[in-house]
């Protein structure tokens, strides 16, 4: 079973992306395999013009998949955004799977705050597992606060969390 963690904060530039990046590095040495999710609320595209794929999909095809020895990846065109619990599944082969935003799914969360950035902590307390944090919080002794920087502390805190459950997501 994986373990699902949902790294959320505040805004853009609050430094999800960059504590993914140090999650993965550190978890990565500690020899977990690491699948991760980001949610983009504005669209994507993944394809360049000119590129056969992208040749492929102008034509018509609603799905698109390359492949080599190295690496997979699918295009498929959506009439409705793919629930996270459907992605969750499809990755479940992996120890740890780190998503980034969904800010409100029912995941547990490492909250980042950066002073300057973040107005106030948005995840419920039942929900969050310690915030990552550049400044000292005055907030309830119960939540966990850690710097950001320390990784390796906040990768030991992940590696308590419980294995995921479907059945506790809903």
């Amino acid at each position: 079973m994986s373990k699902v963690i949902n790294i959320v904060g505040y805004s853009s530039n609050v430094g999800k992306t960059f504590l993914m990046e140090s999650l993965i590095k550190e978890l990565k040495n500690r020899g977990y395999s690491i699948a991760t999710i980001k949610h983009d609320v504005h669209g994507f595209d993944i394809d360049k013009k000119g590129k056969d794929t992208y040749k492929h999909r102008e034509a018509g095809s609603e799905t698109v998949v390359i492949s080599s020895k190295n690496r997979f990846a699918m295009i498929k065109e959506l009439h409705e955004e793919i629930e996270l619990s459907d992605i969750i599944k499809m990755l479940m082969d992996k120890d740890i799977i780190l998503v980034e935003g969904y800010k409100n799914s029912n995941l547990r969360k490492i909250e980042v705050y950066r002073d300057g950035v973040s107005d106030r902590i948005i995840t419920q307390k039942e929900k969050l597992i310690v915030i990552a944090s550049d400044t000292h919080l005055d907030i309830d002794n119960n939540i966990n606060v850690v710097n950001k920087d320390d990784v390796e502390k906040l990768v030991d805190l992940i590696e308590k969390e419980e294995e995921f459950k479907f059945e506790n997501y809903q």
